[in-house]
Parts: C-alpha cells; sequence; structure tokens
C-alpha cells in the first residue's frame, strides 16, 4: 500500500468536509482532524463507516485505518455535538462574547479617535466637545465590562465542562486585557484634557 493518500469523506449534520490521511494513520488522528473540522472534541464524536462506530473500543484508536477496514474514497458519519452547546450557561458566555466583540469594536473606534487627537489635529474646542463624551463612552463601556465579569464569575461548572470553563477563562482573559485599555484610554483623555 506504501504512502498513498486515503481519502475520507466525512459528513456532519448538513456540513460536509474532507480529511487526507494515510492508511496508516491511526483513527485517533482521524478524530483529531474530524475535531478541527467540526469541532466536537475526540471523546465526544461517534464515528459511523460501514454501518459500525469506528471506536467501539478504547483500542481501536491505536489501530490504523487500514486495519479498520476503511478504503479510499471512505464515506464516514460524524454523530455528536460540542458537549456545553445545550446548556444554559455555554449559551450565556456566546451572548457575551458578544457583547466583549461590542466592546472591543467601541473601543477600538474611540481609540482612533484619541489617536488622531492626541497628533494635534483636533482643535481645541472640538477637544472641549468630545473628551468629555468620550470619557463618558469609556466609563460606559467599562462597567459594562465589569457586569459581564460578575456573572461570569457567579456561573459554576462541573469537572466535565472543561469546554466551557476554558471558555470562561478566555472571556475573563479578554475582558481583563479590555479593561486594561480603558483605563489608559481614560489617561490618555486625562492627559488632553490638560491641553484644552
Amino acid at each position: 500500500m506504501g504512502n498513498n493518500i486515503l481519502l475520507v469523506q466525512g459528513k456532519h449534520g448538513s456540513r460536509k468536509f474532507e480529511i487526507r490521511l494515510t492508511p496508516q494513520s491511526l483513527l485517533s488522528q482521524l478524530l483529531n482532524e474530524i475535531e478541527k473540522e467540526t469541532e466536537i472534541p475526540a471523546h465526544c464524536q461517534r464515528v459511523i463507516y460501514n454501518g459500525r462506530d469506528l471506536k467501539s473500543q478504547s483500542e481501536d484508536l491505536r489501530k490504523n485505518l487500514e486495519a479498520l477496514g476503511l478504503k479510499s474514497p471512505a464515506k464516514i458519519l460524524v454523530l455528536g455535538k460540542k458537549p456545553d452547546e445545550e446548556d444554559e450557561n455555554y449559551k450565556m458566555m456566546k451572548k457575551w462574547e458578544g457583547s466583549c466583540d461590542t466592546a472591543a469594536g467601541k473601543l477600538q473606534a474611540i481609540h482612533s479617535d484619541l489617536q488622531e487627537m492626541e497628533k494635534g489635529f483636533a482643535p481645541k474646542q472640538l477637544l472641549q466637545e468630545n473628551l468629555p463624551k468620550m470619557a463618558k463612552q469609556i466609563h460606559a463601556i467599562s462597567e459594562e465590562l465589569m457586569k459581564v465579569l460578575e456573572a461570569l464569575d457567579g456561573l459554576t461548572f462541573t469537572e466535565a465542562q472543561k469546554e466551557a470553563r476554558a471558555k470562561r477563562k478566555v472571556l475573563i482573559d479578554k475582558i481583563h486585557s479590555l479593561h486594561d485599555k480603558c483605563d489608559m484610554m481614560t489617561q490618555s483623555v486625562q492627559q488632553l484634557k490638560t491641553r484644552v
């Protein structure tokens, strides 16, 4: 058989994808590739080929695809979902993630305006009018982020909800860095006010 390519054509829900491996690739490698395509962690996947579940035995993970009987093009059906997708807390986090992205976008816009003002392009009157507004906007964004942070703090997850816990950590880190940005921009506004 040598090193020829084994083409695996996968289907998960309405999504189709192709993975190229060698017949000597292990089933665990295929599961990792499926995870990249579907975002379903390997331990949550059921992979059906010719009517049977490829990982019915744990030792199957160490078998190569050829030994499991896959022939190119191998058509597989992937069952399973992201473990926390249905969880209420996880849904809330998705919503808050959106809020964080919106806040980041607003901060970026204010930051661009601030940079222009720092270069001295804005007339004094414009600075007098806009700086208090900017300070207010930054403060409001900062408050909004604090609320999300408090809400995230109140969530509880089981040991098994590794993805949800990891997502919470990422969100908390993101909020902390946005907070730092708020502080920095507030200082910039204060400095600009001294020029007016």
